[in-house]
């Protein structure tokens, strides 16, 4: 059996990697310059499935010339880390780390220790947010750079140099290779195995995009993660559910669910839940959060229940921005440098010699003080009346939360 284009094509080096053109651009791209250079660090590759992540790390190991070998944590065992590691002689060894999530914990451990001598230097790959799902040691010691999606433009360049490299005898019109770079959804690898059917079944005929627009296994991925539609679709998703309007709020999840981004659709539900919702509902963004774990573990088809449940909940929950109003106000403040000095006696009173300094015995204990509360000014007092948070009354959760808080403020202070 013949080699999936896909492994044939993999690139060898940077020059043949599609899109990322903020890591690999002369002027300042970090890639480049590591090549430039001749510069060997631990880097984590972090981006969405189909970005080119082991790719990038293949080509930059290549062209800094090391000797690099492989490690899966989806499915290779600790003892091939251990031989792999014990593998390594005088020459560096790069050791490029797949879907490196999936690492347990005991794991990581024990590689953080060849990490720190420096007798192995980590490329990891992962589709994960490292700072959820890396040992915090190892992410200290590792360079992240986040890989872009690809857009439409991106894959349908690197899908021409593919025919011109290959010599591919497709009549392939640019109309049909456009429509298949932008079903991809940003995934090249899935545009290069869809390149492949074309090239071993449907030679013979002209691919033009009414003639990829008929392919069934094509239709299935309608929709671009790139193009005006799926950004029109995350809005009017999130626009209906602000809006309470469940039924279109189901209508644009479904058309979202179809176009099969997952990870784009949830991330967009856990933004909504807490920016939309907020305290009006607190609980709201934790069920949200576990239904999106659960669809992860479930899948497809069962999962749109899950997901389809927590949009219902959504749509018909009371709602609130006033948290994010209050974060951005005060973040703006930070961003304008409208940071003035902290009031003496809030400063810490731990070090050697800081009651010298500072004003800390005027500093009163919440908790001596009745309800646990005692007045006293927190803010720096050029901004001591400034008020970032502003309860929206009409929230349930939100009023009474207010009204607790008053009622325990008001109390006579001793």
């Amino acid at each position: 059996m013949n080699k999936p284009l896909s492994l044939i094509l993999r690139p060898e080096t940077i020059d043949d990697i599609v899109g990322q053109n903020h890591l690999l651009n002369e002027y300042d791209g970090l890639i480049n310059k590591m090549i430039v250079n001749n510069f060997l660090t631990n880097i984590i590759f972090y981006g969405p499935p189909g970005v080119g992540k082991t790719s990038l790390a293949i080509s930059l190991a290549n062209d800094l010339k090391c000797n690099f070998d492989f490690f899966n944590a989806s499915n290779d065992k600790k003892e091939k880390l251990q031989s792999l590691i014990k593998s390594a002689n005088e020459k560096q060894l790069v050791l490029i780390i797949d879907e490196f999530h999936r690492m347990n914990k005991n794991i990581q451990d024990y590689l953080l220790e060849f990490i720190e001598s420096k007798k192995v230097i980590v490329f990891i790959t992962t589709t994960e947010n490292p700072y959820f799902v890396i040992n915090p040691a190892i992410r200290s010691r590792c360079t992240i750079l986040k890989l872009k999606e690809l857009d439409s433009k991106d894959i349908f360049e690197g899908l021409k140099k593919i025919i011109i490299k290959l010599k591919l005898n497709l009549k392939i019109e640019e109309s049909g290779l456009l429509d298949i770079s932008e079903r991809s959804n940003g995934d090249f690898r899935f545009a290069i195995n869809i390149l492949e059917i074309i090239k071993e079944l449907y030679s013979d005929k002209v691919i033009d995009k009414s003639f990829t627009s008929s392919l069934e296994f094509l239709k299935s991925a309608k929709g671009s993660s790139y193009g005006d539609e799926f950004h029109d679709l995350k809005s009017a998703f999130q626009k209906s559910i602000r809006g309470s309007d469940v039924d279109a709020s189901l209508h644009y999840f479904s058309r979202l669910l179809e176009i099969g981004d997952y990870e784009t659709l949830m991330r967009r539900m856990i933004i909504i839940a807490y920016e939309d919702i907020g305290l009006a509902n607190p609980t709201i963004p934790v069920r949200v959060y576990n239904a999106c774990n659960a669809f992860r573990q479930i899948g497809m088809p069962e999962g749109r229940i899950i997901l389809g449940l927590a949009v219902i909940e959504m749509a018909l929950s009371e709602k609130s921005n006033s948290s994010i109003l209050a974060i951005d106000s005060a973040i703006s403040d930070i961003k304008n440098n409208n940071v003035p000095e902290i009031p003496s006696f809030l400063r810490d009173n731990n070090y050697n010699y800081s009651s010298k300094f500072n004003e800390t015995n005027n500093y009163k204990y919440a908790h001596d003080y009745e309800n646990d509360y005692v007045d006293q000014q927190y803010m720096p007092t050029k901004l001591k009346n400034k008020q970032y948070f502003k309860p929206k009354l009409h929230s349930n959760y939100e009023k009474k939360l207010i009204d607790i808080y008053n009622r325990f403020t008001n109390k006579t202070k001793k």
